[in-house]
C-alpha cells in the first residue's frame, strides 16, 4: 500500500466572512483583487456587501461575473486577461464550483504563463504557486475550495478536462454557513448529491486508503442526514454547516483518491444535455452502485449500508434501491424521461465511447469497465 497527500489549504471555518474578509486580505497586503462570481450571485445582498467590504478596505475590486454554471475555456481566458490588465495582487472566488474552478485556472495561469489550452494538451505543465486565491463556496457541492484541480470545458476536443497541480489549491477556503441559506431547494439538492457522489466514489476507488475512508464515510452519512433537512427548511443553519463540513470532506477525498464511473458517465450528459453536474450523477450514481458492488470489499459495503441507515449485511440491492429512495425524496431526477428534456435524437452510442475517454476516471472504477457496459447503463438513464 503507498499514497500522497496534500492539505496545504488553509481554511477558515463557520467565521461570517463579510466581517472579517477585508481585515484578512489587507493584512496579506493584497491591495489589487480580482472578484470571481457569477452573473446573478453577485447582485444579492449579501453578495454585494462583501464586495463592499473588500472596496472599504482601501483596495480595488474588480469584478469578473462572465462564468455560467458549465465553463469553458473562453470564460478562463476573458477573466485572465482582465486580471493582467488590472495587475491584481489577489483573487476571491465567490460563487459555487464552477466559479471557484474559473478562479483557479486564472490564478494558475497569472503566475505560470500561457494559455489554458496549454495546460489542457499537455504542452506545458504547471511549475508555480498559483497567484494568491481565497475561495469561498455559497454552495456545498463539488469542495473545490480545498482541491488542486479545475474541469473546465475544452471547446475544441468538446469534452471536460481537468488541470491538477499541488500548486494549484487555493491558499485559503472561507467557509461561511450564512452564505448558503438562500440556496433554492432544487440547487440545495443537485448540489448535495454530488457530495454524496464524491465521497462513494472516493471510497470505493482503486487509489482509495485508509487515511481517506473514514473522512468519505463521514460525508456519506452526514449527507444522508443533514441534506433532506437543508432543502426543506433552507433556514436550517445546522444542516447547511453540516452539509458544507461534508462537502469539505467529499471534495478533499475525491482530490486525494479520485472519481470513478459516474464522474465519466456525467461527462456526456453534461456535454450535450447541459445537465447540471449533480443531476448527472443523480441520474448514474444507482445505477453505477448497482455495477460497481459485486467488484466492492465486503468491509466497505458494509460501511455504506450502516451510513445509509441500514443494517451492515442487508442485499446489494436493498442498499442500491435505498440510494435510489434517497435520490426521489430530494426530487431529483432518477431517468432521463424525468426531465423536460429532448434526448431520442442524441447519438447514445457515442456517448459510450464518450465515457470510455475518460481514461483517469475509468480505470480508478472498483470495477472494470467495458463500452458496452457503458450503453447498458446509459440506456437505464434514458429509460428508466
Amino acid at each position: 500500500m503507498h499514497f500522497t497527500l496534500y492539505i496545504p489549504t488553509q481554511v477558515v471555518f463557520g467565521q461570517p466572512v463579510h466581517d472579517s474578509i477585508a481585515a484578512w486580505l489587507a493584512a496579506a497586503a493584497t491591495p489589487r483583487v480580482l472578484l470571481v462570481s457569477d452573473p446573478l450571485l453577485i447582485e444579492l445582498p449579501w453578495a454585494q456587501q462583501i464586495s463592499a467590504a473588500l472596496e472599504a478596505s482601501g483596495g480595488k475590486v474588480i469584478l469578473y461575473t462572465h462564468v455560467s454554471s458549465n465553463p469553458d475555456v473562453r470564460e478562463v481566458h476573458q477573466g485572465l486577461e482582465l486580471a493582467r490588465e488590472e495587475r491584481v495582487d489577489a483573487l476571491v472566488a465567490l460563487g459555487g464550483g464552477s466559479v471557484i474552478d474559473v478562479a483557479k485556472a486564472i490564478a494558475m495561469l497569472l503566475t505560470n504563463g500561457g494559455s489554458y489550452t496549454d495546460y489542457l494538451n499537455g504542452n506545458r505543465r504547471v511549475r508555480r504557486r498559483s497567484a494568491f486565491l481565497v475561495a469561498i463556496p455559497t454552495t456545498a457541492g463539488t469542495g473545490s475550495e480545498v482541491t488542486r484541480s479545475c474541469s473546465i470545458l475544452d471547446g475544441t476536443s468538446a469534452t471536460y478536462k481537468s488541470v491538477a497541480s499541488p500548486w494549484m489549491f487555493p491558499h485559503v477556503a472561507w467557509i461561511d454557513p450564512a452564505l448558503t441559506l438562500s440556496l433554492p431547494p432544487p440547487l440545495t439538492a443537485a448540489t448535495g448529491i454530488t457530495v454524496m457522489i464524491q465521497a462513494l466514489e472516493a471510497y470505493l476507488a482503486r487509489r482509495a486508503n485508509p487515511f481517506v475512508d473514514p473522512l468519505a464515510i463521514a460525508a456519506i452519512q452526514t449527507v444522508w442526514q443533514h441534506l433532506p433537512r437543508a432543502m426543506t427548511d433552507g433556514q436550517d443553519i445546522t444542516a447547511r454547516r453540516a452539509m458544507l463540513l461534508a462537502a469539505l470532506w467529499a471534495g478533499w477525498c475525491h482530490d486525494q483518491c479520485g472519481g470513478g464511473l459516474v464522474e465519466a458517465i456525467s461527462v456526456p450528459l453534461r456535454l450535450h444535455l447541459h445537465l447540471h453536474n449533480g443531476i448527472a450523477g443523480a441520474l448514474a450514481l444507482p445505477r453505477v452502485l448497482r455495477f460497481n458492488l459485486p467488484a466492492s470489499p465486503s468491509a466497505k459495503r458494509q460501511q455504506i449500508s450502516t451510513a445509509l441507515g441500514l443494517a451492515p449485511d442487508v442485499p446489494d440491492e436493498q442498499l442500491v434501491e435505498r440510494l435510489a429512495q434517497f435520490i426521489q425524496y430530494l426530487g431529483l431526477p432518477r431517468c432521463l424521461k424525468d426531465l423536460d428534456t429532448a434526448v431520442i435524437d442524441y447519438g447514445w452510442h457515442r456517448f459510450a465511447d464518450e465515457v470510455m475517454q475518460q481514461t483517469e476516471s475509468i480505470t480508478n472504477n472498483p470495477r472494470a469497465v467495458s463500452v458496452e457496459d457503458c450503453r447498458v447503463l446509459l440506456a437505464a438513464i434514458l429509460s428508466g
